[in-house]
């Protein structure tokens, strides 16, 4: 695993995390908005939940995800090119449905049927 670098931003200031291996483990680094800290993983599970979390927090404290670096995109860009076909649906997961979506779609048919109910009632 090579050096990773995420950076925030609030009010111009700028927070940069750094996470990088050893030779025991992974070490978490955090520079700017106030001295230099740094944190000791022996687990890259343990790592990855830590840091979940405070980019949680940072996000919810006002700070702004800016970059992430080394760039993991490989290739051209997209965009420059134009698509063979003009529709963009992924066909291949219309079909697919979730049990979530299937009880979704039951409760609001069913809402339905019952509106339509009450309102035959109330015209006949």
């Amino acid at each position: 695993m090579d050096e990773k670098n995420w950076t925030f931003s609030r009010d111009g200031h700028l927070l940069e995390i750094k996470r990088a291996p050893t030779d025991d483990g992974f070490l978490l680094g955090v520079t700017g908005g106030g001295p230099p800290r740094s944190y000791f993983f022996d687990d890259l599970s343990k790592l990855e939940r830590f840091q979940a979390d405070f980019e949680k927090f940072l996000l919810g404290t006002g700070w702004t995800f800016v970059a992430f670096s080394p760039e993991r995109r490989a290739g051209l860009e997209r965009r420059h090119f134009s698509r063979l076909l003009t529709d963009r649906r992924r066909w291949w997961t219309d079909g697919v449905r979730t049990p979530l979506a299937h009880q979704r779609e039951e409760r609001d048919r069913d809402s339905r049927e019952r509106r339509l109910r009450r309102i035959r009632e109330r015209q006949g």
